[in-house]
């Protein structure tokens, strides 16, 4: 990537493209992603982030409100066996992400950051963090270690200011929203959330504004960006090799800082 000064919008998106960020999707075949609508709108409790609203929905009515955030096709029937991003969503989204990030930091709100993906997002949303807390913004880290009801083990382990869940070893994968339900239990509650899967659900379902990372089998998240909540969402791969989400935070943080990317 070129200096934080530099960067263009173009050369972000080719670099994401590369590290198969956005663009022909390789984690999720289409098929696969087409049966979770269905088990999300009929019994999969989990896929659904602790969101609420989802008797109100088709599959079909879900599948054409993802191909509007991601560009994906919204025939269910396409033979395409190779789901897709469209690359220009996913750029247009982080920008809009980080102004909403800055909007938050000029009205002196304070942010929370969760990974249910601590394998993929970490990283990313610890620089955004940091970006954020440089920018004057104000990060908080409430319930830090706290046990709460998982099989007696599970806690959250913030990771430079990024809340995880972990089994006290070892961070974990999660779409549950079970963890951040356990941390606004705690008052006062974050302004806004920097967050994905049930991290991002639980927070929206309370009408905590958030930048929430969507992958294109986390389709519980269409529910509150159609009911208009306080919402950015960045469609992307959640889980690919953490260095190759660079671009993205690179863009954060220039816009956090006050700059704007060129073409």
């Amino acid at each position: 990537m070129a200096g934080m000064d530099h960067i263009g919008l173009g050369e972000a998106a080719d670099a994401l493209v590369a590290g198969g960020i956005t663009g022909p999707h390789v984690s999720h075949r289409r098929r696969s992603n087409i049966t979770k609508i269905h088990s999300m709108l009929r019994d999969d409790v989990e896929s659904r982030f602790g969101l609420s609203g989802f008797e109100r929905y088709s599959a079909p009515q879900i599948l054409e409100l993802m191909a509007r955030l991601t560009g994906c096709s919204k025939d269910p029937d396409d033979p395409l066996e190779q789901d897709y991003i469209d690359p220009s969503l996913t750029i247009a989204a982080i920008v809009a992400a980080a102004r909403r990030l800055r909007r938050a930091v000029d009205g002196g709100q304070s942010l929370l950051a969760a990974t249910g993906h601590p394998t993929g997002l970490l990283e990313h949303h610890m620089r955004v963090v940091d970006a954020f807390r440089a920018a004057g913004g104000k990060v908080v880290s409430p319930r830090e270690q706290e046990l709460f009801a998982r099989g007696g083990r599970a806690r959250i382990r913030y990771v430079g200011s990024v809340a995880c869940l972990c089994d006290g070893a070892s961070l974990l994968h999660t779409h549950s929203s079970e963890a951040m339900e356990a941390l606004l239990e705690a008052r006062p509650w974050p302004e806004i959330v920097l967050a994905d899967h049930g991290f991002a659900g639980a927070a929206l379902e309370r009408g905590i504004p958030a930048v929430a990372f969507m992958d294109i089998n986390d389709q519980a998240l269409v529910v509150p960006w159609d009911e208009d909540k306080d919402v950015v969402i960045v469609p992307l791969d959640d889980n690919r090799q953490p260095r190759h989400y660079e671009p993205s935070w690179k863009l954060f943080e220039l816009i956090l800082a006050g700059g704007e990317p060129g073409a």
